[in-house]
């Protein structure tokens, strides 16, 4: 159900500077590239997705059971949105280049409404 949600939610094209963070490890500078109302995907390098990737596991494709925390900030606000998102998938771009696909798992009310807003505005 949460993937047929994150599939009819709008995306929307951003540029979004972020941080994030894997297992309470030190956070790190990604770019999400897109943005829901339900889910964003970012990009990050070579490293950060060896920290993504369960143990054992470090080729693209389907994740299950990995959650990041990210920390953001919307364009013309001053809010800075936290949230644990769960990673659905990680595809390869290039050597050094990893997209993750994610839905958000923790996200309080005030920050989704800040979130729904963006989007729709963005439209």
């Amino acid at each position: 159900m949460l993937l047929a949600r994150k599939r009819r939610s709008h995306r929307i094209k951003t540029a979004l500077r972020a941080h994030m963070s894997v297992r309470g490890a030190s956070p790190q500078p990604v770019l999400i590239e897109e943005i829901s109302s339900s889910g964003l995907d970012f990009l990050c390098d070579h490293g950060a997705q060896c920290r993504i990737m369960p143990e054992g596991r470090k080729v693209p494709g389907p994740v299950f059971g990995v959650y990041v925390d990210m920390v953001f900030t919307l364009p013309d606000s001053s809010r800075e949105l936290r949230t644990r998102c769960r990673v659905l998938f990680c595809h390869r771009l290039s050597q050094d280049s990893y997209r993750f696909g994610c839905d958000f798992h923790q996200l309080d009310e005030t920050a989704q409404e800040a979130l729904d807003t963006f989007v729709r505005e963005s439209l």
